[in-house]
Order: structure tokens, then C-alpha cells, then sequence
């Protein structure tokens, strides 16, 4: 057992969705972690696939970051996962759950079970479904894991395990979190949205919202105000939903217009899936939703969610999660290095 005194180094938690890579270490001392180093840097060879050129900067930007050691985790990407809701039988039968469970995924996405990675998880009993157990199921084939595997090794980096983005963002919430009703997480990426549901600190619901990807409203205002990219990320992280005296009237105008819109979009969005999650746990309620993602940095978007939903929806960063110094700056309230803080945390859990 570690000695309170003694500090223990996490792995470093690597995110790779979307334009940008993000990478989170802590440092475990006297019971709790702290941010010891975070990067954000912008991908040289944008895709759907990390390209090498872009993983051999990282290891280079993480030593001049101050990161220590090649031990990593890493989220495997969206679309090389597989999902699903399930009906099995009660634990009580003395079924293998878990067995059964792995199994009907595969057939549920024609793979072979065999060939595949799968976890699995009991949802909380409704008073409706007595009989049986219910229980999501995630899976990712071998052959995309040694796939990501094999290329980010060939850098000389060593993976130390693979988890998902959902998993992480979980694992970072918990600080943040509430044991009473329901917390919604809302990550917004570049390239999708995800709607999480957590009801008794476990994952109910998860809904994909493409539409609610940040590409999207980066591309409206490149073609109704036929700005670059350099104005576009400083209007959506610095800008926003509140007016500057930097930026001329009728172009926060428009701005803000565009982000409305967006947003005014997601909503009816989530309609479905948050009265489906109420439906089944009538006694619950969404207490809060978390925001994360590259589109939580949208200045006034919580607040503006929180008047169309009712409910609080809170910015989250790795200031709400560990301990952070002073030296990492805008780094510690960077909503978009949950993911990767969630995974540094899961690779720290056996300290």
C-alpha cells in the first residue's frame, strides 16, 4: 500500500478526436492528483486517422512540455466502437451475464465475439424490469485496437491501455457528479456531440448527435462572414455569446446569431433521450448537465443551455477535477482536456 507522503506519476492521457491532440499527466500526492503538465497542439495532417507526422510532434511537444516518461492511454476513436442496450437474464438465474452480454453485441453488429474486446455493465433496476437484467455493452475488434496500437508504438510510445472517450469523460465527472437524480454529460467536439446520461454514478444513456458537431457552426460562419480560421477560433473561444468592444457590432452580431442557432438546434435534439432516461427512472430527475468538449469554451453557451433546458449545465474542466497550479494557466480551465484527464485518471487508478 503507498504511503500518504509518497507521489505516484499517471500515464499520459491522449486524446486524438478532431483537429487538435490533447494530453493530460498527473502527479498523485497525499491522496489526490494534480495537473503536473497539458498540451493542446493543432494536428499538421487533419483525418479521420492520427497520422504518424502528427504523432512523432506530439512526442516531441510532450517533452518540451514538460511531460515525463512514454507511458500512455489512449481514447480509441468514435467510430471504431460498437454499443447497445441489452435485455438479459436476472443475475439471479446463475446465467453468464456477462458471456450472453458479449455475445448478443456481436450478433447485434455482426462481428465474432471471439475477435473483439467487449465490456459490459448492469444498469440500475426499474421497478418494470424485475425479471431480467439490463445493461449496456461496448466493444472494439482486436484488429482496430492493434491497428491504433502499432501506430503509436512505432513512435516509441508505450500504451498502456485503451479506453474509451465515454469511459473517461465518466471517470472525470465523478468530482463533479451528484448521487442524487441524474447528471447529463454534453461533450461537444469538433467532429460530434455526445449525450451521456448517469443515473446512481452509472451510464444509462448514450446518444450520438452529429449535428452537434463544432465543424458545423465553424463552417457557417466561414460562409456567412468569410472569415480564416484564426478568426473563427478566437470569435467561438474568446468571443462568443458575449459582445466585445474588440470585435465590431454587427460581426458579433452575426456571431452570436450563428452560435444561437446552433444551439437552439440542440436542443430538441436531446428531447428524445432525456425524456426516455425520465421515463425509465421516474423517481429521478436531471439534476445538472456538465458541458464539455471544444464547444464548452463557447463563452455564454451554458448559459444559454440552461435557460432553453431548464436545469443548471456547468462548463467542466480539469480545474473542477484535480488540483492545478497556477504556472498551467488557461490550461486548467480548458473544458477540452476532460477527455484526456479522464484518461490519465484511468491509467493512474491503481495508485
Amino acid at each position: 500500500m503507498k504511503g500518504l507522503g509518497m507521489t505516484h506519476l499517471s500515464p499520459i492521457g491522449i486524446d486524438l478526436e478532431g483537429p487538435h491532440v490533447r494530453a493530460v499527466q498527473l502527479l498523485g500526492h497525499g491522496g489526490s492528483w494534480n495537473l503536473k503538465a497539458a498540451l493542446r497542439t493543432p494536428r499538421l495532417v487533419p483525418g479521420p486517422v492520427i497520422d504518424p507526422v502528427d504523432l512523432r510532434e506530439l512526442r516531441a511537444a510532450l517533452v518540451r512540455q514538460g511531460f515525463l516518461g512514454t507511458r500512455v492511454v489512449l481514447a480509441v476513436p468514435e467510430e471504431k466502437l460498437v454499443t447497445g442496450l441489452l435485455e438479459l437474464p436476472p443475475r439471479s438465474s446463475g446465467a453468464p451475464v456477462d458471456q450472453i452480454a458479449r455475445t448478443e453485441l456481436a450478433n447485434l453488429h455482426g462481428f465474432d465475439p471471439a475477435q473483439a474486446e467487449a465490456v459490459s455493465w448492469d444498469l440500475p433496476q426499474t421497478a418494470r424490469a424485475k425479471d431480467a437484467t439490463h445493461a449496456m455493452a461496448m466493444a472494439c475488434r482486436h484488429g482496430d485496437a492493434e491497428a491504433l496500437l502499432d501506430l503509436v508504438e512505432e513512435t516509441g510510445l508505450d500504451v498502456v491501455a485503451l479506453s474509451s472517450r465515454l469511459h473517461a469523460l465518466v471517470r472525470a465527472s465523478r468530482a463533479v457528479g451528484t448521487d442524487s437524480g441524474m447528471t447529463a454529460i454534453l461533450d461537444l467536439e469538433w467532429n460530434r456531440g455526445t449525450l451521456i446520461l448517469m443515473y446512481r454514478q452509472t451510464v444509462v444513456y448514450r446518444w450520438m448527435m452529429p449535428e452537434a458537431a463544432m465543424l458545423h457552426l465553424s463552417k457557417a460562419l466561414s460562409d456567412h462572414g468569410g472569415l480564416d480560421d484564426e478568426q473563427i477560433g478566437y470569435l467561438l473561444t474568446d468571443v462568443g455569446l458575449t459582445p466585445s468592444d474588440a470585435v465590431d457590432k454587427s460581426l458579433c452580431d452575426l456571431v452570436g446569431a450563428l452560435i444561437r442557432k446552433h444551439l437552439d438546434a440542440l436542443v430538441p435534439a436531446m428531447g428524445s433521450p432525456l425524456a426516455y432516461a425520465v421515463q425509465l427512472y421516474p423517481e429521478a430527475s436531471i439534476g445538472q448537465m456538465l458541458l464539455t468538449g471544444f464547444g464548452a469554451r463557447l463563452p455564454g453557451a451554458a448559459e444559454y443551455l440552461h435557460k432553453s433546458l431548464g436545469f443548471p449545465v456547468r462548463v467542466t474542466a480539469p480545474a473542477d477535477i484535480v488540483r492545478c497550479p497556477p504556472s498551467l494557466g488557461a490550461k486548467a480551465v480548458d473544458p477540452g482536456l476532460v477527455v484526456a484527464t479522464g484518461l490519465a485518471l484511468l491509467g493512474g487508478a491503481d495508485a
